[in-house]
């Protein structure tokens, strides 16, 4: 099994952001050193638990301080830019990672964000996310003169003088284009479908028990088929889970629901709830609200134990699933950084070894 990572990133909003900021850079560091494959960044504008605004400014900080590890957005919140300014901004940071970038897409889920930039509601976001995919494609694979008329843009260039490079568009190192993921929520949902339609990498949230994780994969099967696409493999599905590894596992449980951990969860119940999505990280649909609490989440969605417990319930998660090809680790804040990078290098040199492959 491959490993990577996800990064919201998880920190209490009291910290110091610019400790925040520093501590993340050296998490993707240690990530490469201990051969992650691969590290998703995610971007949000209003919540101050995930403090990175702009995620393509922090991949560009972090390049020229690793050497293999691949780097993707997760995601591009297509609603919150315009499309065209995706596009030359990430075909930027290809060309200056030298095709190490790999590019998420995505409708985001934080409320206030939506009202900080007069967005519709979620269905319109996500037809205006497809929308914006399609455009963003164009760009990166058609020569100008072109036009895109949509129901949310309308985009034309014309070139005044092709020798000159007058009205051409800077496009992708990687041909035809970066990797492309979407991430997916809910069980039987349009990003699922939409990426099996498209042959995008399945990246399946952390917020969700296993049974929906099968759901994921479903969903995005039946998108391939109905696109005439190939039978997806398996290898190509990314899985993300919260894990902490301690000396032992009631020490490991100790920290967890004692440090910034549980209050990660905490936060993350608060914005499910703003967003009308707190049903998706119920094993049981008739589970009451106020039965989901952030020890509920940590003994049902995060993996926390010493190393043989930890490989136990990571198996669950596999049989569970059916079987992915890479384990993405969610990251937290490091309250305590001697443990958490011990945490992190025993997941790497340990776990992960331990575990089935595709």
């Amino acid at each position: 099994m491959k490993l990577g990572l996800f990064m919201m990133p998880l920190h209490p909003p009291e910290k110091n952001r610019t400790a925040c900021f520093e501590e993340d850079i050296d998490l993707i560091v240690l990530a490469d050193e201990l051969g992650f494959t691969e590290a998703w960044i995610g971007q949000h504008h209003t919540v101050a638990w995930e403090p990175i605004p702009s995620n393509d400014v922090f991949i560009s900080n972090v390049l020229p301080r690793t050497k293999n590890i691949r780097l993707g957005t997760g995601v591009s919140i297509i609603p919150q830019h315009h499309p065209v300014n995706v596009a030359v901004r990430l075909a930027f940071l290809d060309h200056l990672s030298r095709g190490r970038l790999n590019c998420g897409f995505g409708q985001g889920g934080v409320a206030t964000d939506w009202g900080l930039f007069d967005l519709p509601d979620p269905k319109t976001q996500g037809l205006m996310t497809i929308e914006a995919i399609d455009i963003i494609l164009k760009l990166w694979q058609t020569d100008p003169p072109f036009e895109f008329k949509g129901d949310f843009w309308n985009i034309k260039l014309e070139t005044l003088d092709h020798e000159r490079g007058i009205g051409v568009l800077l496009q992708p190192y990687q041909k035809p284009h970066p990797p492309i993921a979407m991430s997916i929520v809910r069980g039987n949902s349009m990003a699922a479908r939409t990426a099996g339609q498209r042959g995008f990498i399945p990246i399946s949230t952390n917020l969700v028990p296993g049974t929906t994780l099968a759901n994921h994969w479903e969903t995005y099967c039946a998108g391939a088929e109905e696109a005439g696409l190939p039978a997806p493999e398996r290898s190509n599905w990314r899985v993300s889970r919260s894990i902490f590894i301690g000396e032992s596992t009631d020490e490991a449980w100790e920290h967890a629901v004692n440090g910034s951990f549980i209050g990660g969860y905490d936060y993350l119940i608060t914005v499910l709830r703003a967003a009308n999505m707190l049903p998706i990280v119920k094993h049981d649909p008739d589970l009451p609200d106020d039965e989901v609490t952030p020890e509920y989440m940590l003994k049902n969605l995060c993996i926390i134990g010493d190393v043989d417990e930890c490989i136990r319930r990571l198996h669950e998660v596999w049989e569970e699933s059916g079987g992915f090809g890479t384990l993405l680790m969610i990251t937290h804040d490091w309250d305590d950084r001697a443990k958490w990078m011990r945490s992190q290098e025993l997941l790497a040199k340990e776990i992960v070894p331990a575990l089935p492959t595709i």
